[in-house]
């Protein structure tokens, strides 16, 4: 199973699947079992597609476990499972998703309560976490073709592409199966000797070594990319109390200025009165102004972004590594920024008595 795949072929595979979709944090498997043994399959479909990013709507119907693919019911996988150990078969799980060539694109509006028809065997509920891995299988055949990708019939990449999406520790669980059977039993006269067999089937069309180098790179890159986005929140919170405190500053800044117009009588140092006569001037506190009104937007569109990191676990590297170089330029830039106004408030601030400062620390009220 897959011996003319070298491991090179799978690193590559993965990286270009991960700049294409992004990457998930693993889905908790009990989510996906709950309603599965409460006998919702349906659900439990459905909540795999959502996961995916296909909220579709999945038609079940049933077939014998003893299911043949033929001509004419066509199964879109070519085989599903691969039998190990003694060469013999065990019997199945099969699950079969029908896919239309009238797919909408992967993301857009069209996918939304989309039918699917997905054929399943009368025995799936016999090995539920070998089931949610076929599953996986198959529905990553649908995000395959959404994207019209040129390996959309590719069944390393539809495996690949499920364990990038959150799917890998589903398929680890769900990709093999043991069963023991006694195949002879000799009885003599004071005892009984039985003979068993072992038989292991693996589903899904990577080698236990394929399998093994994608999960550890895949787990390597999700580690390093949670650790990016931990990162990210964190200078995400420093920006925040960076803005509030630019906002409070200007907030004296105000203050102040109102204090000495209505206090003109008060002298001003006279290295200080060409720089209050300078804050007067129109342009000057508009400039305050915008630096608010860019970081306003700037902080939305960064915290709309670290939501949807938060709500679905969907990370994309790339953007990751963009967005906090970003938020580091933002950071350094407010900063430098806040500092400058600080001065211009700490030269007013010298000639505002004490109890009206004291009084406005009081209110702590931003613009």
């Amino acid at each position: 199973m897959g011996s003319n795949i070298d491991l090179k072929y799978i690193s590559n595979a993965i990286d270009e699947l991960i700049s294409l979709l992004g990457i998930k944090e693993d889905i908790p498997i009990k989510i996906l079992l709950k309603p599965f043994r409460a006998g919702n399959i349906k659900e439990s479909i459905e909540t795999i597609a959502n996961y995916f990013g296909l909220p579709i709507v999945a038609n079940i119907s049933y077939v014998p476990a003893t299911y043949q693919r033929d001509s004419r019911d066509k199964f879109e996988s070519s085989a599903l499972a691969t039998t190990h150990g003694s060469g013999r078969g065990a019997e199945g799980i099969v699950a079969q998703v029908s896919i239309p060539s009238y797919l909408p694109l992967y993301g857009t509006s069209g996918l939304r309560g989309f039918p699917i028809s997905v054929k399943i065997s009368d025995n799936c509920q016999r090995r539920p976490k070998t089931f949610m891995a076929i599953m996986a299988h198959e529905l990553s055949h649908i995000v395959l073709h959404s994207l019209w990708h040129k390996e959309k019939d590719n069944e390393f990449y539809t495996d690949l592409t499920a364990m990038i999406l959150g799917f890998s520790r589903v398929l680890k669980n769900g990709r093999k199966v043991v069963e023991t059977k006694s195949v002879q039993t000799k009885n003599y006269v004071l005892y009984s000797e039985s003979i068993t067999e072992t038989l292991t089937t693996t589903y899904g069309y990577l080698s236990d070594e394929q399998f093994s180098f994608a999960l550890n790179k895949i787990n390597r890159i999700l580690k390093k990319s949670i650790d990016s986005k931990e990162k990210l929140l964190r200078k995400l919170t420093t920006y925040r109390n960076l803005f509030s405190s630019y906002k409070e500053e200007l907030f004296r800044f105000k203050k102040f200025m109102e204090y000495l117009d209505k206090n003109q009588s008060k002298r001003l140092r006279s290295e200080d009165g060409a720089k209050i006569v300078a804050f007067h001037q129109l342009d000057y506190i508009e400039r305050f102004t915008v630096v608010i009104r860019n970081n306003e937007n700037k902080l939305k569109g960064i915290n709309d972004y670290c939501a949807g990191l938060t709500h679905n676990n969907h990370i994309r590297p790339d953007s990751l590594q963009k967005l906090n170089e970003e938020i580091d330029s933002l950071i350094s830039d407010l900063r430098r920024k806040f500092d400058l106004l600080n001065k211009d408030v700490n030269t007013l601030g010298k000639h505002v008595g004490f109890f009206y400062k004291h009084k406005l620390n009081r209110q702590a009220t931003p613009i």
